[in-house]
């Protein structure tokens, strides 16, 4: 389970990136409130995927 958890922290970290990325650099060229959008989505779903991960490595 220590390894899932490092895991999900990992990816949670991986989706804070992606989302600041999509959201400051608009590789796309959304427009500014779907670029926000995309970036709100990813940051999001980027921190709830990290603390999950993190209490399923502190429960070890």
């Amino acid at each position: 389970m220590y390894y899932i958890g490092k895991t999900l922290e990992l990816m949670g970290i991986a989706c804070l990136g992606a989302g600041l990325y999509l959201g400051c650099a608009n590789p796309f060229n959304y427009s500014e409130s779907k670029a926000m959008g995309v970036e709100m989505g990813f940051l999001t779903l980027g921190v709830l995927v990290f603390f999950v991960g993190r209490l399923i490595e502190k429960r070890q």
